[in-house]
Formats: structure tokens, C-alpha cells, sequence
């Protein structure tokens, strides 16, 4: 379930600090009236005070002046590369993620 949908958010980005190789962002509040601006390859305007629930694609999308980006972060286990990661069929090299903290195990 998307936290579009509880309107769970743990970080608020405005356009200037916005990092979308960092975090997900499901919706977009409009601290201004403002626009146009690119969200997920639509124009879109904006009214002073209204939230746009959606999950933004960063290739797509392109922050203004007056919105705030609303999201948290990507869990840290989808940045930990798993499984083989070096070797041959007889000398291979498997790494291996503790689904509950997203770090390297060591066996």
C-alpha cells in the first residue's frame, strides 16, 4: 500500500532540496498558487493549499517555487546489492540482506 493512501509522510522538500534518487514522493502540496509545472509528464496548476496525491516519477517531473514535495525515504535494502555478485561455478561470491535492518549479513 502506497503511503498515498494513509497519508503517512515522514519528509517535506520543497522544490530546491527535492532528491528523487533518495526518496519516493506521493504527493505534492501547493503552499502557493502556482504553475504550470511538469508532474509526471502533465502540465499541472496548482491552488494555494490543495495536495495533489500522486507518486511522482523524478525523470518526469520537474519542481517550482511555491510547492512542497511531500515522501519519505527508499528503504535502505533496495540500495544493497544481493545475491551473486562475483564469481564462477566454482568460486562464487554471495552476499546476503537482513530483510528487517536492509544491511549485509555476514554469512
Amino acid at each position: 500500500m502506497g503511503t498515498y493512501l494513509t497519508g503517512t509522510y515522514s519528509v517535506i522538500h520543497s522544490a530546491t532540496t527535492a532528491d528523487f534518487d533518495n526518496f519516493v514522493y506521493d504527493a505534492i502540496y501547493f503552499s502557493t498558487s502556482t504553475g504550470p509545472m511538469q508532474v509526471n509528464g502533465n502540465t499541472v496548476n496548482g491552488a494555494i493549499g490543495e495536495t495533489l496525491e500522486v507518486t511522482l516519477d523524478g525523470n518526469t517531473t520537474t519542481p517550482i517555487a511555491g510547492i512542497l514535495l511531500l515522501g519519505n525515504p527508499i528503504a535502505p535494502q533496495t540500495k544493497v546489492q544481493t545475491g551473486l555478485i562475483s564469481g564462477d561455478s566454482h568460486n562464487e561470491v554471495w552476499q546476503f540482506v537482513d530483510i528487517k535492518t536492509g544491511l549485509p549479513t555476514n554469512g
